[in-house]
């Protein structure tokens, strides 16, 4: 059995606690106040390094997740001071993403990201074992490690390659679909809203959906006709807060299928609760703002309609009204339910209405 002490901000410990879940039998947590203050060299002050000491003690927790970006010098410290791994966010969500990884490409992306995201730290410990402030710790010495970080950076390079070779492939694929006359919709979202679900029903496909995040790992295309256009489905990885750059750059094919397309179909849980319903739809934005989808069609799916009232799907339509009118896209509103299949026909319906005439689009 394998548990994990999870310490994370009153805003993050749900989902940083439900990342851990996927990977561990049983997991405990520690929850910091939300204007904590990191200590400069252990990233937990004295006060929550001794709470942490007493809950780690006793061989009780294989590893420590701090859910919150650590510099080298905070993982060192930490690992010595507590005697057990310590990972932070980054690492945390690469280790799901490779649980749910099942293409070559999703493996060799996050394969990539979790070796760049270790340099820094690799070059932390080689700088504290040369000047004896590590003596013994981490492993048999200096010699070790240096040649891990060589391993490492050759490991990145050969990566790298086969990664270029996999994004060129992908390329040329969009290409050719661009060429025949296909329209390209991604299907975007914050993680478990429900997309993959959404792309099953409108495709046919079957693809491995579940309560857990992440469960997305690689993209997957389908073609579905809109009448008369010939209009490709996109299902791409799940957003999610303050999404980390090193997964951005490592999910750079993914994102580039969102950014290129013709139309973003953006999937919001209708069932969340209002604050975790608004940041979603705002990071989910701020994002598609950063990876350069502006000026095309945006339709915002209300998902699981079967689980909410028609007065909480009118506040929600209302809150999407007050963000995205603000934003840079031309934008519709649809509720469904994915899973029920309810308003797929008017979904596709809007979809192609804002593709043959991407000026007139008003909420429904």
């Amino acid at each position: 059995m394998t548990t994990a002490l999870v310490i994370a901000k009153t805003e993050d410990i749900a989902e940083a606690l439900e990342l851990a879940r996927v990977l561990h039998s049983r997991v405990e947590a520690v929850e910091l106040p939300e204007r904590y203050r990191a200590s400069t060299s252990t990233y937990l002050t004295p006060k929550w390094l001794k709470i942490v000491k007493e809950k780690v003690e006793g061989g009780q927790h294989n590893i420590v997740y701090i859910y919150d970006t650590l510099s080298p010098r905070h993982v060192s410290h930490l690992m010595k001071e507590l005697g057990v791994i310590v990972e932070d966010r980054v690492l945390l969500i690469l280790s799901v993403l490779a649980e749910h990884a099942g293409s070559k490409e999703a493996k060799i992306q996050i394969e990539m990201a979790r070796l760049r995201h270790q340099i820094p730290l690799l070059r932390d410990w080689i700088n504290r074992v040369k000047i004896g402030e590590l003596p013994g710790f981490l492993g048999p010495g200096g010699y070790a490690i240096d040649a891990y970080y060589s391993h490492v950076r050759k490991r990145i390079s050969r990566l790298r390659r086969e990664l270029e070779k996999l994004k060129k492939i992908k390329d040329y694929e969009r290409v050719r679909r661009e060429e025949s006359g296909l329209i390209h919709i991604a299907i975007a979202g914050y993680t478990n809203a429900g997309k993959t679900t959404l792309f099953n029903s409108l495709t046919g496909e079957s693809r491995a959906t579940g309560p857990e995040l992440l469960t997305t790992t690689s993209t997957k295309a389908k073609m579905v006709p809109l009448n008369d256009l010939k209009a490709v489905f996109i299902d791409t990885i799940g957003f999610i807060k303050n999404i980390p750059p090193e997964i951005v750059e490592a999910f750079y094919t993914t994102l580039r299928e969102i950014s290129t397309s013709s139309a973003v179909v953006l999937v919001m849980d209708s069932s969340d609760e209002d604050r975790a319903f608004y940041v979603k739809l705002r990071e989910s934005l701020k994002i598609l703002v950063n990876i350069g989808y502006v000026g095309k069609p945006l339709v915002v799916v209300l998902n699981k309609l079967d689980l909410v009232s028609s007065d909480r799907v009118a506040r929600l339509k209302s809150l999407v009204d007050s963000e995205v009118s603000r934003g840079v896209w031309p934008y519709r509103v649809v509720e469904t339910s994915a899973l029920k299949k309810i308003n797929l026909d008017l979904l596709k319906k809007v979809l192609q209405e804002a593709l043959e005439n991407r000026e007139v689009l008003y909420e429904i």
